[in-house]
């Protein structure tokens, strides 16, 4: 039976049956939800997205751009000073200081044996009196070690044992926090070297006696230029297997060599084949 026919049969039951082939409009009726457009209209345009990032902290859009002629300013030819006054660091820019607190306090959360750590042992400042000269990748982890030995009555002053590792907004906000930090990504060589060195010979005639070292050019740094320094010191931690080697190739008779615990194998040995200090 042919379609014409079905439908002059049983009209209305043939109008229901093939209602689905129906033509559609082509300019079909928008449907508007008052709420939806008015909540869609809260979203920020490209320009706004601008000025929302930028409002919500300055510090944290300059942690990944900043200024030109900012960088192109050496650290080294800044004069800087923390909310507190002081200005015994170098950093980047010391106004990303708040980003890199956000940042220091995520790092908290996952590191919670240094976290209950403090929490156990901040009364009772273990570590008081100890004067540590360190240097190791600056970076939100590393950045909760150094509060951690800060928390626990150390002192800390700190450098970068790499030149492109660092992240520029940890460093200033441990240096708002009061680290003596001398560290930015991007160092020159020269740069490294007077970072080590401002660290080790501080202005205030601190004087460090342990050392907390990765790769071991703090160590031979203080041992080649202030053996003086070297002699005082009470003990050495080396993060890395490099580190270790270097330690073992200080082979100088007439130098007491300090103990050295490697963080690989956490077995503390001595420097060089000589009497350890006392």
């Amino acid at each position: 039976m042919s379609l014409p026919d079905a439908v002059a049969a049983d009209e209305p039951a043939a109008a229901e049956k093939f209602l689905f082939m129906a033509p559609v409009s082509k300019t079909p009726k928008k449907i508007q939800f008052a709420d939806d457009m008015q909540e869609f209209s809260k979203f920020p345009t490209k320009t706004g997205r601008r000025s929302l990032s930028r409002s919500i902290s300055q510090s944290s859009t300059d942690s990944y751009s900043s200024d030109s002629s900012d960088d192109e300013t050496s650290p080294r030819d800044k004069q800087q000073i923390t909310s507190k006054g002081s200005a015994d660091f170098c950093v980047k820019n010391i106004k990303q200081a708040d980003f890199g607190r956000r940042e220091i306090e995520i790092a908290e959360q996952e590191m919670m044996a240094l976290i209950s750590l403090r929490k156990r042992a901040q009364g009772e400042k273990p570590l008081l009196g100890a004067k540590i000269v360190g240097c190791t990748h600056i970076t939100a982890q590393t950045g909760v070690l150094i509060e951690t030995l800060c928390a626990l009555g150390a002192q800390c002053r700190w450098s970068a044992c790499n030149i492109y590792s660092t992240q520029n907004e940890v460093a200033a906000a441990l240096a708002e926090s009061g680290v003596a930090i001398f560290a930015w990504k991007g160092e020159s060589e020269d740069d490294f070297w007077w970072c080590i060195d401002r660290c080790v010979n501080a202005d205030s005639g601190w004087q460090a006696n342990m050392i907390l070292d990765d790769g071991g050019d703090l160590t031979h740094w203080v041992y080649k230029k202030y053996p003086h320094v070297y002699k005082q010191i009470r003990g050495i931690v080396e993060e890395s297997v490099t580190g270790v080697h270097r330690e073992f190739g200080l082979k100088n008779p007439s130098f007491q060599g300090a103990t050295v615990c490697t963080v690989l194998s956490s077995l503390p040995s001595p420097a060089v084949p000589s009497q350890k200090n006392s």
